[in-house]
């Protein structure tokens, strides 16, 4: 299994930032290059077991499945059941912690996958710094109201 993370501060209160990640269908608001995302079905954004379908500008629909939501720990876990991308067995965590001096919110997103080796170290590189810190950027742009 390979591991990635990235990690940020954002400048708003935990309560501004949680719905926008404990909403499953809400990433298509925060993370850049989708071009379309909805839930499948009638379930809720917030379901385990719902099945989000992302149409992404570079790599194509990617669904991706809810497996587990904690209002209590404010983190979100989900993985890809059908992508392009050279990877399988892809799995992440989203959480949130307050940062109580400046009334700021700690986020940080794991994934675990495994890929072929001659794809292992691009996607490696790809997904902290190409989607994960991005999506980071995109949030704190949408949280300041820019």
């Amino acid at each position: 299994m390979i591991d990635v993370m990235a990690s940020s501060v954002l400048n708003a209160p935990l309560a501004a930032v949680w719905p926008l990640i404990r909403d499953f269908g809400a990433i298509g608001t925060w993370l850049p290059g989708v071009k379309s995302c909805h839930i499948e079905g009638n379930d809720p954004g917030d379901r385990v077991g719902a099945i989000r379908c992302l149409e992404m500008g570079d790599v194509g629909l990617i669904r991706e499945q809810l497996l587990a939501l904690s209002d209590t720990d404010h983190a979100v876990t989900f993985s890809i059941i059908e992508s392009a991308l050279p990877i399988w067995n892809y799995r992440s965590t989203l959480m949130l912690l307050p940062v109580t001096n400046g009334d700021r919110t700690f986020i940080r997103w794991k994934g675990q996958f495994e890929a072929d080796p001659e794809h292992a170290s691009a996607m490696q590189t790809r997904m902290p710094t190409q989607i994960y810190q991005p999506a980071f950027d995109r949030l704190a742009g949408r949280l300041s109201g820019k």
